[in-house]
């Protein structure tokens, strides 16, 4: 039997997008998954050509399982001392914890700046690096492909901050905990999510498809009250998405059940649907699997009860 296979051929990236600012940047913009896949994270767009000062940054994102902020500046060709500078200062400006330089290809002297600039930067912080790459098969239509050639080894970091006292027992074990709940969740519900980097905090955030709401799942400690564990939709700046929602409230508690609690947060940036699951301790490992089952069985209920209601809001 003969077996016909195709080779890939590279494709000129000028070829696919004619023009840096006005075709690749868009472009990374409105497909925020690909850039997803390549570092581990759910990314959300924030805006395209932010203000810094008399700046502006390409792009920036927000991690929806950590709420970090996230700057991307890009370019179609090799990496130079510009976009280097300008990723540095944006990142700066804006406080973000991740900084990605995107380019056809990596100088030897950027790729050792972005290096060092993890070797020196906390846990809490990251740079990246990026080549791009556009292939085809055959006459096929070009293909991306982004290739990550510098990046944070957050387990060295973790290790060593943890070693120097600079990492809590709760914050380690929260790493532990979402270790263990990642996997889990991404085999029970493909695709809700393309995070791979367990967090060191108390929640995790998965993308809802709207800009300023996302699902989450979180270890809450109200003054005098034992953990809890809850399973929420929130909501960014509340005013404008909860009237919204509420409209269908009557439809929404039928489905999700009576324990569902709607808190609007007029003193806080964000309010929330959520259920909670009473006297659950993250330091209580032995019943970690109980908490977790319980928490991607509520996920599934609410994206099924919400998720339809969300894409219907103009």
């Amino acid at each position: 039997m003969v077996v016909n296979v195709e080779r890939l051929v590279d494709v000129p990236l000028r070829e696919v997008w004619g023009d840096e600012a006005g075709h690749f940047t868009p472009w990374l913009a409105e497909n925020p998954g690909c850039l997803s896949e390549a570092l581990g994270m759910a990314l959300e767009l924030v805006g395209t050509e932010v203000a810094v000062g008399p700046f502006s940054a390409d792009i920036v994102l927000v991690d929806a399982g950590s709420g970090r902020r996230v700057i991307v500046e890009n370019l179609l060709e090799a990496t130079d001392h510009d976009h280097l500078g300008k990723l540095i200062t944006y990142a700066s400006g804006l406080d973000a914890s991740y900084a990605v330089l995107v380019a056809r290809l990596f100088r030897p002297e950027h790729r050792s700046a972005l290096k060092w600039l993890n070797d020196i930067s906390t846990s809490q912080a990251g740079f990246f690096g990026i080549e791009v790459h556009a292939v085809r098969i055959g006459d096929s239509p070009p293909a991306v492909r982004l290739e990550v050639v510098v990046e944070p080894d957050d387990w060295q970091r973790q290790a060593r901050e943890f070693a120097a006292g600079q990492v809590s027992n709760s914050q380690a074990g929260y790493v532990d905990w979402w270790s263990e709940f990642l996997p889990v969740l991404q085999d029970t519900h493909p695709g809700w999510t393309t995070a791979s980097k367990p967090p060191s905090i108390n929640w995790f955030g998965l993308p809802a498809g709207r800009s300023g709401v996302r699902y989450a799942v979180a270890f809450s400690q109200p003054t005098g009250v034992e953990y809890r564990l809850r399973v929420e939709l929130c909501m960014d700046e509340g005013a404008t998405w909860w009237p919204l929602i509420e409209q269908r409230r009557d439809e929404i508690d039928a489905a999700l059940g009576p324990e569902l609690v709607w808190e609007r947060l007029d003193d806080s940036r964000r309010s929330r649907i959520a259920v909670y699951l009473d006297d659950a301790d993250p330091d209580a490992r032995s019943s970690w699997p109980e908490y977790r089952t319980w928490a991607i069985e509520r996920l599934g209920q609410f994206r099924t009860t919400l998720q339809p209601i969300l894409a219907a809001i103009a």
